[in-house]
């Protein structure tokens, strides 16, 4: 990773969430530390450089599509991990099960099963039966964000594809962004990740909470080069930035397709996504000036070399 990822502006966050009143149920999902919290006032600068740090789904006339964790791959990879444990876990259930009407041997065996069963259900579906990634569409001319969100999983019913269950729409000045520190565990140990989440609070009550979002990747051990995400995104929503940097390209890792966005949410963003042909003639050095982005040297060096995880 070279030195400007790391050129992070903002401070260390010490403490707890301030800004909204959380309810316990969206407080579960709230796991982790706060590791830095993004200005409300979003003229200002988070980073010194930006990137897309391959989390672009798709350029449209009008906005952006910014992909989640979920759409990297490395879903893929950890949900076969955890599908092989589950499997073993409802195997040893199974070979618990006694031979006799033991009601305490029937009990464990019962629930060792349950539980393999709850977590190759998750898995599966999580992993191969859900779409390929979780878009945000970033609206520059409503200044409008719209957030996607699975539907709810039928355990039993574990063959069935996750979809997207409704999209919600709220403003870009209301919408806020924090890295998290969380602990991964990923089959084979634990490790510190941070992720990117963009919290905003309802219409009628902005402090109260009323939804989290995930964009970027997960980030090993530190947070500094997801911030470069955030300032791609702040830049392209305050200052005109451009849609995709220099030498950058769509995200294509995740399996499965996209989810189709409500045709509102299209039309707004001034039609159909650009093909991958125009994005990538876009992220030429002449498609970018010509779209009025201010491009330093600094930029475009640290786009070159850019490695989304270290090694």
């Amino acid at each position: 990773m070279s030195r400007s990822e790391y050129n992070v502006v903002l401070p260390t966050w010490e403490g707890w969430e301030t800004q909204f009143e959380i309810s316990d149920a969206l407080g579960a999902l709230l796991n982790g530390r706060i590791s830095r919290v993004a200005p409300e006032d979003k003229k200002q600068p988070v980073h010194k450089s930006a990137s897309t740090c391959d989390s672009l789904l798709a350029v449209h006339s009008d906005a952006i599509q910014i992909g989640a964790p979920m759409g990297t791959g490395e879903v893929i990879g950890t949900g076969n991990t955890y599908i092989l444990f589950s499997v073993g876990l409802m195997g040893l259930g199974g070979w618990m099960t006694p031979r006799d009407a033991d009601v305490v041997g029937w009990a464990l065996s019962a629930v060792m099963f349950l539980l393999g069963f709850f977590a190759f259900s998750f898995a599966l579906r999580m992993s191969h039966l859900a779409p390929r990634d979780i878009p945000v569409v970033f609206n520059r001319k409503t200044r409008e964000v719209s957030i996607c969100v699975l539907g709810r999983l039928r355990f039993w019913r574990f063959w069935e594809r996750v979809g997207i269950d409704k999209v919600i729409t709220t403003s870009w000045d209301d919408l806020q962004a924090r890295s998290y520190k969380i602990m991964q565990l990923t089959g084979e140990a634990a490790r510190d990740t941070h992720v990117l989440r963009l919290l905003w609070g309802e219409a009628q009550n902005p402090r109260k909470l009323e939804g989290i979002a995930l964009i970027g990747y997960l980030g090993w051990y530190e947070d500094a080069a997801l911030w470069r995400l955030w300032e791609h995104i702040r830049r392209y929503m305050e200052e005109g930035g451009p849609p995709i940097q220099p030498g950058e390209s769509l995200r294509t890792s995740g399996a499965g397709k996209l989810p189709e966005l409500p045709p509102e949410v299209i039309a707004a963003a001034g039609g159909p996504a650009l093909s991958v042909e125009e994005v990538a003639r876009l992220a030429g050095a002449t498609g970018v000036a010509a779209l009025g982005a201010t491009i330093t040297e600094e930029d475009l060096k640290a786009d070159a070399t850019h490695q989304l995880r270290p090694a």
